[in-house]
């Protein structure tokens, strides 16, 4: 663990742990809320009776405005500082969407379409501001021998949120609230959260590096020069892992809502939820392997992995336990992207750019598959959901291609500990 230079000899040990600690928790209410989504757009489809293509258009413009928005927020973090208050913001954001889902689902024909639509941008802005964010302050909180485990505990938070969230959205809806007043209940969660992260973050002293702002500052590193071949390799590689993993996460509970006859129910959250889960243990496990062997070896295992478990749900029937033990192991795999990511990042990208290298390989890598990933899917299944097996396969199929890759990417040396506020 690196040490801020000059500081007392608690805050050395101390300081870096409670960044650690906040930023995980805004993980957390962050991925919590993006996989809120796909719950929504299942109520939408099923119990609101809109359209797929209400659903596509909803998906395809959060994750469309969460990647472009992704660079700008890393751009603005590089030059200024302020992570923890711009995470605090982008917190508050998503809180504020949740509120725009709750009006779709109340409303009704074309107002419903347009309200989901209105609320996805609103989610799309506030989601593309904590992972460039989150990720620089833990990147720089941390040296190359703990960053890998760092960005695992972080990432597993961001699981945890995942896997909770669904489930909550039917438990808290069984205690009489409507399933659309479940997503008021999550806005109002998030924006006293926002405001417990911000306090946190700043006392922290979660801004990092301010380009140019006192003496000995690291100049300002052009954006061209940062689309080195490793980096355009990454943001490729990642880019086509997310489009086939979101597409099939985001068509998952219409799937076994429609296909294997889950139902609109607390079961549909437990399986979802148990998905989700399995990221937990697999962000834990893939930041460790980050630090111990060739990111780029781990990067390949994990994409196969990830197209196994779902051959393996393509396998089953129902929605039993061999089809939830096969979703748990697709989400081990395919929800451990943030370390490996994200250690790969600061292989390749300079600290005074981190949020910067952050956004391109997660932002416009990642997030900008995430939004093709439910628009492909849909044309594949040529909007009849009793084809989105065949949709899931051919996904899985892509992920594994990712593999050939990986030898674009270039070694990594081993740098010294990278120190946050020296």
């Amino acid at each position: 663990m690196s040490a801020p230079s000059g500081s007392a000899g608690s805050a050395t040990t101390v300081r870096p742990r409670r960044l650690l600690a906040v930023t995980s928790f805004a993980h957390f209410m962050n991925d919590g809320m993006i996989f809120f989504l796909p719950v929504v757009s299942d109520l939408l489809v099923v119990g609101h009776h809109d359209s797929t293509a209400t659903v596509t258009a909803m998906l395809t413009v959060f994750y469309l405005c969460s990647a472009g928005v992704g660079v700008l927020v890393g751009l603005l973090a590089d030059r200024v500082g302020r992570r923890g208050p711009l995470i605090a913001l982008g917190i508050a954001t998503l809180g504020v969407s949740m509120f725009g889902f709750d009006a779709a689902l109340t409303a009704s024909g074309a107002a419903s379409t347009a309200l989901a639509i209105a609320a996805a941008v609103v989610a799309g802005v506030g989601s593309s501001v904590y992972h460039p964010l989150g990720g620089s302050i833990v990147q720089l909180s941390f040296g190359d021998g703990a960053r890998g485990k760092a960005l695992g505990v972080n990432g597993a938070f961001g699981s945890l949120g995942r896997a909770l969230y669904p489930a909550l959205f039917f438990v808290i809806a069984g205690l009489g609230l409507s399933k659309a007043d479940t997503a008021l209940v999550a806005g109002t969660v998030a924006l006293v959260a926002a405001a417990v992260i911000a306090a946190g973050l700043v006392s922290g002293g979660a801004d990092g590096p301010r380009r140019g702002t006192r003496a000995g500052a690291t100049p300002r590193v052009p954006l061209r020069s940062l689309l080195t071949r490793s980096v355009v390799a990454l943001m490729g590689i990642s880019l086509v892992r997310s489009l086939a993993f979101i597409g099939v996460v985001s068509w998952i509970p219409i799937y076994l809502t429609s296909n294997r006859h889950a139902g609109v129910s607390t079961m549909l959250g437990v399986i979802v939820t148990i998905m989700y889960a399995g990221g937990v243990v697999g962000q834990l496990v893939f930041g460790l392997l980050a630090d111990r062997f060739d990111k780029r070896a781990v990067l390949a295992l994990d994409s196969l992995g990830s197209a196994g478990g779902i051959a393996w749900f393509l396998t089953t029937s129902g929605h039993g336990v061999a089809a939830t033990a096969s979703l748990c192991a697709f989400g081990l795999f395919t929800f451990s992207g943030f370390p490996l990511l994200l250690s790969l990042v600061s292989d390749y990208v300079p600290r005074s750019a981190s949020a910067t290298g952050n956004a391109l390989v997660w932002g416009v890598g990642a997030t900008g598959g995430q939004a093709l990933g439910p628009l492909v899917v849909s044309v594949l299944m040529g909007g009849q959901v009793h084809h989105l097996g065949g949709a899931f396969g051919a996904m899985a199929a892509l992920i594994a291609l990712t593999v050939l890759a990986t030898p674009l990417l270039g070694r990594a040396t081993r740098s010294n500990p990278v120190q946050l506020f020296g």
